[in-house]
């Protein structure tokens, strides 16, 4: 309407034609409103969805999932085999593929991606959420298996175990046993070149298409880690070039993959996309001809707001509904698309707090807290309440005993830990939705409440995600209650206990040997019924340890106007734009 006002000359043919063709040639344009900017565009040191959101159109992996089923299919690499010791695995490459520069994939450029992940400095390393680290564990150290004296219970003179107690002891000497023959094995072969734990021993060029990868332990869940959005393939010209602590500095501005769109922008909050017309998998466009050809992502904190803009025609479509404004997107004929869960919303008690150092403080903290009221109020119809931090996806049994409401039992809980009432500082975070916590102030303020009822006092501590959350409730300068989830990239357990506890000195104040040498003996199992019962029994410590309550496995939702008709949804967040569906209106200018 600004611009018809600013123009009182007649509108001539030719200029009437001119718009008229400019209309026609704009390019079918997604605007999509994402909850939060993206922290880093540099996938192997990203942690957070919104980052991986965009690199996961710029990127490619060497081996991709299928978008129906989520099982590994060919990538960048169109085959592969496996040496039958499980130790040595050869990729075949697909030839004619191009990075956004215009060079060639081959075998080296795959070489010094993986060599730049390796040798990359611990402070970058840490900074990544779903990558190499995640993967190969490459900084980790051999656990040192505990002893059955360390695993007993200690006592006063004159106290006796209660039946809890009992049985948390009775299950930390079972679960000794049961590792104890591993250790006595030769755990890792080869020399390491970082943690005497890590997976990884070498990869190198066999040929120009052909990449060799050795381990330095059986890793069965490797082929499904590779599809992580942070073992993503970087053109080897933005590998070199930036300073000595980040030589691929180029990559945080100007990321360079092989993806079906190429990073155009990211100014004024504002991510800009374009289709990349070299792309090798033209096949992809062919199917889908209605596919964007721009994409422009917003970030809108509130979820409200992002309704609000898509009603107003300012986006197409945004993610994460809310569970209070779906029956208004319903009714209103929109597009509503749900994710299976597989992620975890869970709340974190850090032990260096005097109180939560007491098991029974956090026994009584998990009695308190009304999981199904939780899910049922504030997320999205068919979220479940979680026994555990995997999701019923991955079919592992939930630990026993399990924390049910039980307002009475958490009173006496308290009241054995001598807690009268002192306060317990709780963070969480402000002006951000997840897809583990869609309304973080009023789920901060259900669990409140459902403290409160029990005589437990907060002292909250609402800080901006923008701001550092994640930082600071994973920092030794924070020993409070926080709340803090977890979105899972493949579907096996590793990725979340690994995700989860990456931090739990920090993050819970926990440390575990015995923890660590289960997971370590349960990662080289083959699925089957040894591997269940081991991942199983890694459940039940962290259940009578507790470094943290879960609490909900969400549903996640994104909606859109009348001019998409399809959206490629994905529980572990692999959604490519180039397989959206849309009509030609509205067109946006270029």
């Amino acid at each position: 309407m600004a611009l018809v006002s600013c123009s009182t000359a007649p509108t001539s043919a030719t200029s009437t034609a001119s718009t008229a063709k400019a209309v026609e040639q704009a390019p079918r344009t997604l605007r999509l409103a994402a909850p939060a900017p993206p922290v880093r565009l540099d996938p192997a040191i990203a942690a957070d969805s919104e980052s991986f959101r965009v690199t996961r159109q710029i990127y490619e992996t060497l081996i991709s999932l299928d978008s129906n089923s989520g099982s590994p299919v060919a990538g960048l690499a169109e085959s592969w085999t496996q040496s039958e010791d499980g130790l040595t695995y050869t990729f075949t490459l697909r030839q004619g593929v191009k990075f956004h520069d215009g060079t060639e994939l081959d075998a080296k450029a795959v070489v010094e991606n993986f060599k730049r992940w390796a040798t990359m400095s611990s402070k970058l390393a840490a900074d990544s959420g779903q990558g190499f680290n995640e993967v190969f564990h490459h900084r980790e150290d051999l656990p040192k298996l505990p002893s059955p004296k360390d695993l007993e219970t200690k006592l006063k003179d004159g106290e006796q175990l209660s039946e809890y107690e009992q049985g948390a002891e009775q299950h930390r000497l079972q679960a000794f046993e049961a590792v104890k023959p591993v250790f006595k094995q030769t755990l890792f072969v080869g020399k390491s070149s970082a943690g005497s734990a890590s997976y990884f021993s070498s990869i190198q060029a066999t040929s120009k298409y052909l990449v060799t990868l050795k381990l330095r332990r059986a890793l069965p869940s490797l082929i499904d880690a590779l599809t992580l959005p942070g073992m993503a393939i970087a053109a080897p010209s933005a590998l070199t070039g930036g300073p000595k602590d980040n030589p691929a500095d180029a990559l945080l501005t100007t990321p360079m993959g092989t993806g079906p769109f190429k990073f155009a922008s990211n100014k004024d909050g504002l991510v800009r996309l374009e289709i990349f017309n070299d792309y090798w998998n033209s096949a992809r466009f062919e199917a889908n001809k209605n596919h964007p050809e721009v994409v422009l992502i917003s970030s809108i904190a509130s979820p409200y707001n992002r309704e609000t803009a898509m009603r107003a025609d300012e986006i197409d479509g945004f993610d994460l509904v809310s569970v209070d404004i779906m029956r208004n997107l319903i009714r209103g004929a929109k597009l509503v698309v749900q994710r299976d869960p597989f992620s975890v919303l869970y709340l974190g008690l850090d032990r260096r707090n005097k109180w939560l150092a007491k098991p029974e403080v956090r026994r009584a903290i998990a009695h308190a807290i009304n999981h199904g009221q939780l899910a049922d109020k504030l997320f999205i119809q068919g979220s479940k309440s979680a026994g555990s931090i995997l999701p019923p996806a991955l079919s592992i049994p939930e630990p026993e005993p399990r924390y049910n409401l039980d307002q009475n039992q958490a009173m006496q809980l308290l009241e054995q830990a001598g807690y009268k009432g002192e306060e317990i500082e709780f963070a969480y975070p402000l002006r951000v939705s997840r897809n583990y916590l869609p309304l973080p102030e009023r789920t901060f303020a259900q669990l409140a409440e459902d403290l409160a009822k029990v005589g437990i006092k907060i002292k909250p501590r609402p800080i901006p995600w923008t701001d550092g959350y994640v930082d600071t409730v994973r920092s030794k300068d924070f020993n409070g209650m926080h709340l803090l989830g977890y979105a899972g990239g493949y579907r096996n357990e590793d990725d979340f206990l690994s995700g989860i506890l990456a931090a739990k000195a920090d993050e819970f104040g926990y440390t575990s040997t015995l923890l660590d040498s289960q997971i370590l003996a349960a990662r080289s199992l083959e699925p089957g019924d040894e591997r269940t019962a081991a991942y199983a029994s890694i459940l039940t410590t962290m259940n009578y340890d507790l470094p943290l309550v879960p609490l909900v496995f969400p549903i996640s939702a994104l909606a859109f106007n009348s001019n998409v008709t399809f959206y490629p949804s994905s529980p572990m967040l692999n959604e490519c734009f180039a397989d959206i569906q849309m009509n030609n209106s509205p067109a946006i200018s270029s």
